[in-house]
């Protein structure tokens, strides 16, 4: 039915959001105007705790990655028709919310980004407040915050974004004097409908799963990436860097991409983003045009 993915710094509250907005969706379920298709749909949280996955996880790259690739297994389980997946975890990684971007058109759900926006030195407030096994050390929170890449609504996979401030109340609470049919706060209520009246995004090329990444076709996804980013910097030589951006590949035939990037970019990040998606692409299993290949990683830089 729906993923909806919570953002956010690590002792952010994200939980305790993700409990309210369950608890949310569960009156709105119950009430009796709820269409019957809809209200027989159940909800889940995936989280660290539900996984058992430790704080500790996220204090070395080694331990990281097999515990983000847990949460994104069980996120690709629970993933159908009849449930709303609400993924409680830090998701600070970009290339995160795309993978389960993915994993939704796959399943054909609908999508939805809650950024739960508090202040790191409330986060750090708040993470030393809590007991030693659900609390990050010192050196650990510092670094996921410094690393933390945030979503953006110009983004496809972190579109629609709802942002929740710190200082906002409860998402399960109505205001007061709320028409009838209001069980919780507006952002509550975007979310909502979001998740049940929303576009549902159809799998594409991009996303279906053939298992195929040949040889040949890992080349031309380093050709047409390394072509990409060189055409842009000799643009950029050119002039400045200011909104929309089009591209000629001079490949045959010719492939002309746009894209809008309104600062200077540099090699060093231009080949970090080429790694990134090259490897999400990878692990999508797919294969691509040129000019898809082209069209898309123009659309990962646009949000990097």
């Amino acid at each position: 039915m729906a993923l909806v993915t919570l953002v956010g710094f690590p002792s952010s509250g994200k939980s305790t959001r993700a409990q309210e907005l369950s608890a949310f969706l569960a009156a709105k379920l119950a009430l009796p105007s709820t269409p019957p298709a809809i209200a027989r749909l159940k909800t889940v949280v995936i989280n660290d705790e539900s996984l058992g996955l430790d704080k500790s996880s996220y204090d070395d790259s080694r331990a990281e990655k097999p515990a983000r690739a847990t949460l994104f297994s069980a996120v690709v389980r629970a993933l159908n028709k009849e449930t709303i997946v609400i993924v409680d975890a830090m998701n600070y990684i970009k290339g995160s919310r795309y993978q389960m971007y993915c994993a939704a058109r796959e399943s054909s759900v609908r999508t939805c980004t809650v950024f739960i926006a508090t202040p790191p030195a409330k986060c750090a407030e708040w993470n030393a407040t809590r007991p030693s096994t659900s609390s990050y050390i010192e050196p650990t929170l510092e670094n996921l915050i410094s690393r933390f890449e945030e979503p953006s609504s110009a983004a496809r996979w972190d579109s629609p974004l709802i942002t929740v401030p710190s200082f906002d109340g409860s998402l399960a609470v109505a205001p007061e004097g709320a028409a009838e049919g209001i069980s919780g706060s507006a952002d509550a209520e975007r979310i909502w409908e979001a998740i049940t009246t929303g576009d549902v995004k159809p799998p594409n090329v991009a996303t279906l799963p053939v298992h195929t990444s040949t040889t040949s076709y890992l080349t031309l996804l380093e050709s047409t990436t390394s072509l990409l980013i060189t055409t842009l910097l000799s643009q950029q030589a050119l002039s400045p860097l200011s909104g929309t951006t089009t591209l000629v590949l001079p490949t045959t035939p010719a492939v002309k991409v746009q894209l809008n990037i309104y600062k200077p970019v540099s090699m060093p990040m231009l080949q970090r983003l080429k790694r990134q998606f090259s490897k999400l692409n990878q692990q999508a299993q797919t294969e691509l045009t040129q000019e898809q290949i082209a069209r898309l990683f123009a659309e990962y830089l646009e949000a990097g």
